[in-house]
């Protein structure tokens, strides 16, 4: 009987009805159009990118094709030629400071290298003049006792008992 009452039902899908489907497409049409104007609001009044969407450009920073040309003049040239002769003199003046450095850390390292290496030989020769204990003698090999023998073999000829096996 209760075949027959699962045979007689028919199942039915439930469709949504047109008028959802064009609500979803609405909503949807309505954000991208928000976004569009918030893009094109935020681009008319100048507001900075954010930096997730900057494409390496640090925020503020003015891009090459914005900076106008500037005609430099002799001194403008001289006084930074200057700057940068005085950069290098001083680069190079810590350079040799460091040289300096490293060297007299190289010579320090050298005299303890030295120093150990003559502390090292009389303690080797301490060790080998120290007596070497002598292993104990082997200990003699033990007996093994004799194998016994399964009861049922005869090792003299004499008659066996009788057992019950």
């Amino acid at each position: 009987m209760a075949h027959q009452f699962d045979d007689d039902i028919a199942y039915e899908t439930r469709r949504p009805p047109r008028r959802r489907r064009w609500v979803l497409i609405a909503v949807v049409a309505a954000l991208a159009m928000f976004g569009v104007a918030s893009a094109l609001l935020w681009r008319s009044y100048g507001l900075p990118a954010l930096p997730s969407f900057a494409s390496g450009v640090a925020p503020g920073a003015a891009s090459p094709a914005d900076i106008p040309d500037k005609v430099v003049g002799i001194k403008d040239f001289q006084a930074l030629q200057q700057q940068i002769a005085g950069s290098l003199q001083s680069s190079a003046q810590l350079v040799a400071a460091q040289q300096a450095e490293i060297k007299r850390l190289s010579d320090q390292v050298a005299a303890l290298t030295a120093k150990i290496d003559a502390l090292q030989p009389p303690a080797a020769s301490a060790q080998a003049s120290a007596p070497v204990p002598q292993a104990p003698p082997p200990a003699a090999p033990r007996k093994r006792p004799a194998a016994k023998l399964p009861p049922g073999i005869s090792t003299g000829g004499a008659p066996l008992p009788l057992t019950d096996r």
